[in-house]
């Protein structure tokens, strides 16, 4: 089995726990992790041909510092959280009132004996114990461990995806007709989307997608119909032309959201 970073780090916490630089019942963790994030040296000018031939090791210390900065986030959240008050033993919840145990405790005239704090009292956080931040981390080995065995599944999908992309790019690497398809899209706004959409003067890509299908073009443009990808590719590039012609206006509200297309009269 490989020594991941994560095992290395739950080594040299045992090791700082067994030389009593750390408390185990008490464990600094914002500071543990701050020391392996430095140790990392992620920031450091390194020459590219050290990084190149170092890059499976570059990679797997991203994914580590990731994951340290994902549990110091997770661990200031849960420092910052109160403790929450325990009843004594045998005690339920109900039967801790004010009128059972706290009111033959108190002083009469209780207002002349409460003093008004100078500065807000200080937080109360949780402490980490060593075995804690070890399970964490051991957590944290499983997930690099795991990550590194499914790839070969994830990439084999990853590289097909790749493959129907790249050949729908060099359909349209090919395609001598694309500046004309770019044309016959911008004839196709101007003529129809007053008649589809007299309310607005915009299209949504979908709709615009819909309605090209449907729509009566010559046939060589159908020449790529069962192919989808390859047509959405095209008229994506057409549009993306006639934008850089100042024909066509494109528009998002949000990232991956609806993309809007609007003619722009000339």
């Amino acid at each position: 089995m490989a020594i991941t970073p994560a095992h290395e780090a739950i080594a040299k916490i045992i090791e700082l726990a067994e030389n009593g630089e750390i408390n185990p019942w008490d464990v600094p963790v914002i500071d543990i992790i701050d020391r392996f994030l430095g140790e990392l040296g992620l920031n450091d000018s390194l020459d590219a041909n050290q990084v190149e031939a170092n890059l499976p090791q570059s990679g797997q210390a991203f994914v580590w510092a990731s994951m340290l900065v994902l549990l110091k986030a997770e661990t200031l959240q849960l420092l910052q959280e109160p403790e929450e008050l325990e009843l004594p033993e045998g005690l339920e919840e109900e039967e801790f009132t004010l009128a059972q145990t706290n009111r033959r405790l108190l002083p009469t005239n209780l207002e002349d004996h409460l003093k008004r704090r100078s500065a807000a009292a200080p937080v109360r956080t949780r402490r980490v114990s060593l075995q804690e931040l070890i399970q964490q981390l051991e957590h944290i080995a499983s997930e690099l461990e795991s990550s590194s065995v499914t790839p070969n599944s994830t990439s084999t999908r990853s590289s097909r995806s790749r493959q129907e992309a790249m050949r729908a790019i060099s359909q349209l690497a090919h395609n001598e007709n694309l500046t004309e398809l770019a044309i016959q899209l911008e004839q196709f706004l101007y003529r129809n989307l007053p008649q589809l959409f007299p309310q607005q003067n915009y299209i949504d890509w979908e709709q615009l997608i819909s309605s090209w299908q449907n729509s009566d073009r010559p046939q060589e443009n159908h020449s790529h119909e069962n192919q989808p990808t390859s047509e959405k590719a095209g008229i994506f590039w057409a549009l993306l032309l006639l934008s850089s012609q100042s024909k066509v206006e494109l528009s998002q509200q949000e990232f991956y959201q609806d993309l809007s297309i609007r003619p722009l009269n000339a």
